[in-house]
């Protein structure tokens, strides 16, 4: 029996000291976190201010105004074809003498897929550029 009480009594005080551990790693986990936030705050900071320099506009509000939101979107691909020549009147092989929109010529043959997708059009996906283009043009 007293052999009993003894591994109890150091169960309990195994078990005191456990939960303090815990409580302490929690507290400098708490600690380190709050660390963290404040350097992650500083360095965004940092990095706001050289790019309103880089942008050349402040993108820190002043006082009495809001400042104009950064658009940090890329710019988007060209739907225009630069190596087609403007001169082409007709669509498609020589044999096509369907006139049409020169505007066509100028687009991709994803833009024209998507331009006749819009249009309602089916199964547009394995056409050629001069089939999209006559097809459009009807």
């Amino acid at each position: 029996m007293a052999k009993q009480k003894k591994l109890e009594k150091a169960a309990r005080k195994a078990l005191a000291r456990a939960e303090a551990a815990v409580a302490e790693a929690r507290a400098a986990t708490e600690r380190l976190d709050a660390k963290k936030a404040a350097k992650a705050k500083k360095r965004a900071k940092a990095l706001q201010k050289e790019l309103s320099a880089l942008i050349g506009r402040p993108t820190i509000p002043d006082a009495g105004r809001p400042a104009d939101p950064v658009d940090l979107t890329p710019p988007l691909p060209s739907v225009h074809d630069d190596q087609v020549e403007v001169t082409a009147e007709f669509a498609g092989s020589a044999a096509t003498s369907a006139p049409h929109d020169p505007e066509l010529d100028g687009l991709t043959v994803q833009a024209l897929r998507d331009v006749a997708r819009a249009r309602g059009l089916r199964n547009v996906s394995k056409l050629t550029k001069g089939q999209l283009i006559e097809r459009l043009s009807e």
